[in-house]
């Protein structure tokens, strides 16, 4: 006669079902938070190009060559705007020596990724509250000087932020002197 063992070794449906949301949950929690880090990992790569833009402006205008190779005087810079144009910042030269862009002093035009906006363009010594800011440099000097309208300012914050609500900020920092940093 054969006799059957009841008491065999298995894992029960509960177990499994509770092993498989546990599995399922976990799962969840990496996806969400991969999310948000791969979206302040595209940030902070935004803020560095406009950093990195800002150093290769002001070599520029530190060479020794101008625009059309004649003028090395010429000062070159960078125009952010926030509202309607929050997507994009200007480089450009400044022909008519005013400190700030006009139109049809551009050189280029570089778009920020669509999910990033210049959230708000400061002062760090003022208010945030500035529409516009042009960021220029002149030879010989590595200073910056920094215009929103006719206003003249002492430094100057740029900051971005995503599209999507979340709340964080990366901020471009220039001084005075033509020190550039990335908070």
């Amino acid at each position: 006669m054969i006799s059957i063992n009841k008491t065999q070794g298995g894992f029960s449906i509960l177990e499994v079902l509770i092993t498989a949301a546990i599995i399922g949950l976990i799962t969840g929690l990496v996806t969400l938070k991969y999310g948000a880090f791969n979206h302040l990992l595209l940030l902070k790569n935004q803020t560095f190009q406009a950093a990195i833009d800002l150093r290769e402006t002001q070599a520029r205008a530190l060479s020794a060559l101008g625009q059309g190779g004649t003028n090395f005087r010429d000062a070159y810079g960078v125009h952010f705007t926030t509202g309607a144009n929050d997507d994009r910042y200007i480089i450009f030269i400044d022909t008519n020596n005013n400190g700030s862009y006009d139109a049809g002093e551009e050189i280029e035009t570089r778009r920020l990724d669509s999910r990033f906006r210049v959230n708000r363009l400061c002062s760090t010594t003022s208010s945030c509250n500035w529409s516009q800011l042009s960021i220029t440099f002149k030879r010989p000097n590595f200073d910056a000087r920094f215009k929103s309208g006719n206003t003249t300012l002492s430094s100057g914050r740029v900051e971005f932020r995503s599209r999507s609500g979340a709340t964080t900020v990366r901020t471009v920092v220039i001084n005075a002197a033509g020190q550039i940093s990335v908070e």
